[in-house]
């Protein structure tokens, strides 16, 4: 292998660390809102209202009249400001923990409450057993996790489970800001039913506003993906040009050829699988699968530009050796 070889075969490396570099950005901004949001969607609207009618009865409703839609709720204190109750009646986003874990459906279902704590929360704890409590008044809160250390994590909240039957479903609905995420005509109809008007969270307003952010990261990732295209185009070439120099011909020219593409595809993928691993340690992702599919999506494009331009170098040379018409 050549130094020319050698040299070219930097840019499909260096196409996939970029492609695998913009997705980890991608995925990252799609974090960040994710942890902003606390596990909620920019379909989340809240609302306020006067009624004594409590989160039980509340919850009661949700239940029984949107029971095949998903819905899930943080109820923010009027007065403890810090205090943030969650619930939800199908499936929760789990939300990254240093400790423990997040909620899960089943805790909104059974008589006891649970809490997920900030990182900074400053709340009145118990310590039995190496089991944490939230003491508030007369009631005890088993601690089942602990957020992680994120900028975008309220550090000094804490999040208690409500349900049904659950110790926090007893106080008035008027005592919280009533944050809901779910379908839009959903939400119309739940405000509707309690007279109040849908307002937009501020974490959706800035999510609107920066929901472009992630087209350049997206257009870069375009640009790897034609840098790394534009380098197994210049890979063909160089391999049609050293083809001609072995001065072979028919079968054992094609052989050739197909020897060298081969082995120029299979350290292609290694390379692919050193990014993987590289970028696995080095990047952040959602999940690792985005970035297989990328890399193998990538590399079959790859694999099909050097591939279309040998045929296309080929199908030239036979133009040229064509013998003219006679007339």
């Amino acid at each position: 292998m050549n130094f020319k070889k050698i040299l070219l075969l930097f840019i499909p490396l260096l196409a996939f660390l970029g492609m695998g570099t913009m997705l980890s950005n991608i995925d990252s901004g799609h974090a960040d809102e994710l942890l902003e949001a606390h596990g909620l969607t920019n379909n989340t609207r809240y609302f306020r209202t006067n009624s004594k009618e409590s989160i039980s009865s509340f919850l009661r409703y949700l239940d029984k009249d949107y029971a095949n839609h998903q819905l899930q709720l943080h109820l923010d204190s009027n007065y403890e400001k810090k205090q943030v109750l969650v619930w939800a009646n199908h499936t929760i986003k789990s939300l990254p923990t240093e400790e423990g874990r997040y909620f899960s459906p089943d805790d909104f279902k059974g008589k006891v409450s649970f809490a997920v704590l900030g990182p900074a929360t400053e709340v009145n704890l118990l310590n039995v057993q190496n089991n944490k409590y939230v003491v508030l008044g007369q009631n005890y809160y088993s601690v089942i996790g602990e957020f992680k250390d994120y900028p975008q994590v309220e550090m000094d909240k804490y999040y208690l489970s409500t349900g049904i039957d659950q110790p926090t479903a007893k106080d008035q609905l008027r005592n919280y800001r009533i944050v809901i995420d779910g379908a839009p005509n959903v939400l119309d109809r739940i405000a509707k039913h309690y007279h109040a008007q849908l307002h937009v969270p501020s974490f959706v307003k800035e999510h609107h506003r920066d929901r472009w952010s992630v087209i350049p990261y997206i257009l870069l990732l375009l640009v790897a993906e034609l840098f790394g295209i534009g380098g197994n185009v210049l890979l063909a070439i160089l391999i049609k040009r050293q083809a001609k120099l072995t001065h072979l011909h028919g079968e054992l020219l094609r052989n050739w050829v197909i020897n060298q593409s081969v082995r120029l595809f299979m350290i292609e993928g290694a390379l692919g699988i050193f990014t993987y691993i590289f970028l696995r340690y080095h990047a952040f992702y959602s999940t690792y699968s985005s970035l297989i599919i990328t890399l193998i999506v990538s590399w079959l494009i790859f694999i099909a530009a050097f591939c279309v331009t040998i045929y296309c170098l080929a199908r030239k040379d036979r133009k040229i050796v064509k013998p003219a018409k006679r007339f």
